[in-house]
């Protein structure tokens, strides 16, 4: 029975000592703020304030529970406040009579991080960064965050950031320990999750280079790095990337701002080797993929004279523009009329390009190029376009353009030679096949205007075509001819039947004001030689030609009985009206007459 007694007493004891573990027992809050801030060290870098009350719990760890903790800096400035913390205490420091916190946990706390200010920018003789700061938390190991808010501030790099429903932990206070940390939050009513660790803060914050790695998990962007990282004098950043935005325009909008107005793709992602220094960032071995479309090489961008600049070289097998870029603004309005409607393409102006691509086929708007070589280049505003090489039609492409924003004009010239190339697909490729024949064609144009039509209205320039061994559509000059011996000529029945085969063809047109002016037109074959002149009106969409045939011998020599034929191709663009005339003149569409050969 007396064992028994003894027993029952020693378990009453323990559960006793157990109970008075959990008891929160009171501390004097100027003691506690003052017993935080000789943990700190002699010179401390932050200095708590007295709190408003402190408890003392035992188990199921040594702790101190605050109430209104508040942690400030050198100068007095509010870094931290939480309603509720918990110190967890160094047990070994405890028994020894110090009082020395290794872990906080913060309830609710709102922290403001000014990243200009020691401890984070470092002091005199100190270091910067989060070794700083690391050791102005010292000798805590961990912190833990329930609830917070987030601020984060620095008037040099025009920073104010805040970040709501923060949770987390942060380990690796401690100088020359590794620093870790998975944290969550909410910016701007979007949540994120980011998880890291830095190998050495305090070399990296003396500028060594340290391992790092670091991943991002928001449903606006997912980033991935793996690498190393310097800070101090010169920061820099080496490593692996992987980065993937699903929305561009919500990305953009996070952060106010809008999307690229030549942009038609929403998505991207980036993956390559990247190197990071204070004024340039270079992405080698780089992969991009967006709407499907992929392309492989390198990008850097930097700063120019204060400006954001961008270069790189891109390659890809297969490259179609339209789902990338936004379609060019529609040059006709629903009637077929040239559109009023102001242009809404304006060369990007918040940052340089200089840009070069190349593709072994590349699907330019609905042009299929093949070994395309080409550059881009963005200067204030003004966009330089550089076709260096390209298959097309089976022969060979080339050109360049310009375009600049003045007021609300758009100012653009071109360029454009295609040589050796079968001209009755190229034709084809830009309304219904009329002609046959392999030649190529130039062009050099520039216009200016707030919308196609006025555009039209002020193009100039000069173009020019010539094909061999090939045909005319749909009009038979050689048959209307020999019919011209014996009766008048039906333009409907007598040419209308088989085509015009030529042995050259020659067309060269003068562009003023919206006008094309042939200046050279001919055609020769074995038994037919042809000459065309007149104007097509660009703004009225009317023709205003004249074409006169005359029969040939094998010889390309006009025989002393050889027919004649002349016709006046006259009339709106989408029905012209053609008719065979005699001797004489006959009206243009700009009321001049067309002149004779």
């Amino acid at each position: 029975m007396r064992r028994a007694v003894a027993w029952g007493s020693a378990l009453a004891l323990i559960v006793a000592l157990i109970g008075c573990g959990f008891v929160r027992w009171p501390l004097a809050a100027a003691k506690v703020g003052d017993s935080l801030n000789a943990a700190f060290g002699p010179s401390p870098r932050l200095h708590w304030r007295a709190p408003e009350a402190a408890f003392f719990v035992a188990l199921p760890w040594p702790s101190v529970r605050i109430v209104d903790a508040r942690l400030d800096d050198l100068h007095g400035v509010n870094l931290l406040a939480a309603p509720a913390a918990r110190l967890n205490l160094s047990l070994i420091d405890l028994l020894r009579g110090r009082f020395v916190p290794k872990g906080a946990v913060l309830v609710s706390p709102a922290i403001t991080l000014d990243i200009d200010r020691p401890p984070f920018a470092g002091e005199a003789g100190g270091s910067a960064g989060p070794a700083g700061a690391a050791g102005a938390l010292a000798p805590l190991t961990s912190l833990s965050l329930s609830n917070g808010a987030l601020r984060l501030v620095s008037a040099g790099r025009g920073l104010d950031v805040q970040i709501d429903h923060v949770r987390g932990r942060i380990d690796g206070l401690t100088i020359g320990g590794r620093l870790s940390f998975s944290l969550s939050g909410v910016w701007r009513d979007a949540p994120f999750a980011v998880i890291g660790a830095l190998a050495d803060p305090e070399a990296a914050a003396k500028g060594a280079s340290s391992p790092l790695a670091l991943g991002l998990d928001s449903p606006l962007a997912k980033l991935a790095f793996g690498g190393a990282i310097a800070l101090g004098g010169k920061p820099g950043a080496d490593g692996d990337l992987t980065a993937s935005v699903p929305s561009i325009a919500a990305l953009a909008a996070l952060f106010h701002a809008g999307t690229p107005a030549v942009l038609a793709a929403d998505d991207l992602t980036v993956a390559g080797k990247v190197k990071a220094e204070p004024d340039a960032l270079t992405l080698g071995e780089a992969r991009l993929t967006s709407a499907g479309q992929t392309l492989e090489g390198a990008l850097a961008i930097g700063d120019a004279g204060g400006r954001p600049a961008v270069s790189g070289t891109l390659a890809a097998d297969t490259l179609a523009l339209e789902p990338l870029l936004r379609p060019p603004d529609r040059l006709f309005d629903p009637s077929g009329g040239w559109s009023a409607k102001p242009f809404v393409f304006t060369p990007p102006s918040a940052f340089d390009l200089d840009l070069r691509l190349s593709a072994a086929h590349l699907d330019a708007y609905g042009l299929t190029l093949a070994d395309a070589a080409a550059s881009a280049t963005v200067t204030e505003g003004e966009l330089n376009l550089n076709l260096i090489e390209a298959t097309a039609y089976g022969g060979r492409l080339e050109g360049q353009a310009f375009v600049v924003r003045a007021g609300r004009d758009l100012k653009m010239s071109a360029t454009a030679e295609l040589a050796d190339a079968d001209l009755g697909g190229a034709i084809a490729g830009f309304g219904r096949p009329v002609a046959t024949g392999r030649g190529g064609g130039k062009i050099a144009v520039e216009a200016s205007g707030a919308s196609p039509a006025s555009a039209i209205a002020n193009l100039a320039g000069t173009a020019s075509i010539g094909a061999s061994d090939g045909s005319i559509l749909g009009v038979n000059l050689e048959e209307a001819l020999r019919r011209s011996r014996r009766r008048p000529i039906d333009v409907e029945r007598d040419m209308r039947l088989g085509g015009t085969a030529f042995d050259r063809l020659d067309v060269s047109l003068a562009l003023a004001d919206g006008r094309a002016r042939v200046e050279q037109g001919l055609m020769t074959s074995h038994g037919v030689t042809a000459g065309l002149n007149g104007l097509i009106d660009l703004v009225a969409e009317r023709w205003g030609l004249r074409l006169k045939a005359v029969q040939t011998d094998a010889a390309g020599q006009e025989s002393r009985d050889a027919a004649h034929l002349t016709l006046d191709i006259a009339g709106p663009w989408s029905a012209p009206r053609v008719r065979a005339i005699g001797a004489g003149g006959s009206t243009d569409p700009a009321g001049e007459s067309a002149p004779s050969r």
